[in-house]
Parts: structure tokens; sequence; C-alpha cells
């Protein structure tokens, strides 16, 4: 079971190469590659090179002696009734799923269209399939939210494809268990006005569930923070994880947490989350 986080949180420490050697040293034995930030240096999908640069990216990391395990595609994965749209950025998951077997990773999670029906989303999804066959690659489905403002700071999450437990679940009946797994936010599954939970997410998919995106929230906003500093409840989190018999890996996604430090502290920083995710890893498996 590796410890990773995802390296676009850290993209003000430098370029992937040198947040990979700073994960690596802090002690983190997986990466998760993003590929949804377009700005340099992580915008490799719109160049035609994008494969000569990933095995770059993968000579580099076997170089340091750290695996990428789970990559993040271009979202949104696809606006309703924009066409245009989803043409082009169709073209850009494609990339990243064949950039995802260059760099070694087991997962590449892609979004659901946040207000497509699971049927819509099953017919996107099913034509992603051949690419994710010959590339060896998973395609993680992610529980997703839509928002309403009324007025700040007022927020609360609206339900979106994969939302609910029972409509995640759905999802994944519709789509063939060698190529898709779900992939758990848990933050996004603690958002209120959702009706679930993380554990009942978990609970829900049971083996379907391979992948997670693991961060805390404060129960409204998607806050995307350390584990135990805000309000999920992760000993049912654990608990729930342990009764499903979760092989996965613990991946964080605390994109909001290196943001908020100076650069000057990512480094104390990532030691920090590597030991939160290595806490996880060692309940899970005791």
């Amino acid at each position: 079971m590796y410890i990773s986080t995802e390296i676009h949180s850290f993209k003000r420490y430098g370029s992937p190469k040198k947040i990979v050697k700073m994960l690596k040293d802090a002690g983190f034995t997986a990466y998760d590659y993003s590929m949804f930030i377009y700005s340099k240096p992580y915008d490799d999908l719109q160049e035609d090179d994008y494969i000569n640069r990933a095995w770059d990216m993968r000579g580099y990391a076997d170089q340091v002696g750290i695996v990428c395990n789970q990559t993040h595609a271009p979202y949104p994965t696809a606006i309703k009734g924009n066409a245009e749209y989803n043409e082009r950025t169709f073209k850009l998951i494609v990339r990243a799923i064949e950039t995802s077997r260059v760099l070694g990773a087991k997962v590449c999670v892609v979004h659901p269209c946040n207000d497509y029906t699971a049927e819509e989303n099953a017919e996107l999804y099913l034509s992603l399939m051949l690419y994710a066959r010959k590339a060896n690659v998973k395609i993680g489905v992610e529980n997703m939210w839509n928002s309403y403002h009324w007025g700040e700071p007022d927020f609360h999450a609206l339900p979106a494809a994969c939302s609910h437990h029972e409509d995640f679940l759905k999802h994944m009946e519709l789509l063939p268990k060698d190529v898709f797994c779900a992939c758990v936010d848990i933050g996004h599954a603690e958002m209120a006005y959702l009706d679930t939970s993380a554990a009942q997410m978990i609970e829900a998919l049971g083996e379907h569930m391979q992948s997670m995106h693991l961060h805390d929230i404060d129960g409204v906003n998607d806050n995307h923070q350390v584990p135990f500093n805000y309000n999920i409840d992760f000993e049912k989190v654990i608990a729930s994880l342990k009764k499903i018999g979760y092989k996965g890996d613990i991946t964080l996604e605390c994109a909001y947490t290196a943001t908020r430090h100076p650069v000057e502290l990512h480094e104390a920083l990532a030691r920090y989350m590597a030991s939160v995710a290595d806490y996880f890893r060692k309940r899970l498996e005791e």
C-alpha cells in the first residue's frame, strides 16, 4: 500500500521533478501526478511531444526511487451542451491516460460530468474504455458536487454525479470492473446537504472502491486540508475502509494546505503530510 499525495498544490515549490524529489525525501512512497493545470510546466498534454515528456518524468522518478501510483486527468471532463469544449477535452483525457501508462500509474482519475445522469456518464466513460485497456490503466470515477451561493459566506453543496452513495453505485454498476474503479473523495462525501457520508459511500461501493482522495473539511466547504485539522470523523472512515477490505493506496489531496503555507515551509509540511498518510496506512494494515 503506497502513501502518496498530489503534486499540483506544491507548484510554487518548483517543477514537477523538484516536487517529487521533495516528496520522496519527505517519506512518501508514491506521487499523484496532476494533469489539470494549464500553466507551465504542467501543460505537457497540450504539446505534441507529451509522451516524450512523460518518459522524461518517468526516468527521473525511477532515478529518485519513487513511483507514480495515480494521476488526475483534466476537468471538467465534459460540460453539458458544450460540444466544442467536450471534443477538445476528450483528446486531452486520452493523452492523460496514455501519460498514466508511461508514468506507471495504476489509476487515472477522470471526473464524471457533474450534470450528466449515470447513463450519460456511462456513455462518456465507455468511449474511453479502449484507451484505458490499451494503456493497462484503470479509470477512477470520483464523487462530485455542485454549489449554490446566496450571499457570502453562506454556501452549501447541491447534488451532482456520484454525490450520493446510491448514485455513485449506480454509475459503477454500468461500467466494466476490469477498467473502472471508484475513487472516493472523502471530503466531498462529507459535504452538507448531500445526504451521505464518507463511511456510507465506502460501504455502499465495497469492492468498487480502489482509490481515494483523502483530506479534511469543515462539513460545509470543500476545504481540502490535512486530516485531523477539521471536522471529519476519521475513525468511522478507517472502520469502513477495514470493513470493505480496502487494498488501494492512501492518496492525500490536501490541495489548499500547501497553497496557504510559505514555500519555505513546504518541505516540513510534506514531512508532516507523509506522517499522516503513513498513520492511515498503518491503521489499515494492523
